[in-house]
């Protein structure tokens, strides 16, 4: 499965779990295929 993750995504998932963490562990285990963008990568930089 393909998804792009929306920057409050990875944020929910990074600091507070939930289904968001879930979504990055089955990324982490290569279950799913997560796409992103430099945009993205931009936001969440500057969020942190």
């Amino acid at each position: 499965m393909k998804i792009l993750l929306d920057t409050n995504v990875w944020i929910s998932g990074l600091l507070w779990g939930g289904n968001p963490r879930k979504i990055i562990q089955l990324a982490e285990e290569e279950l799913i295929t997560v796409y992103t963008s430099l945009s993205l990568f931009q936001e969440l930089e500057e969020t942190f």
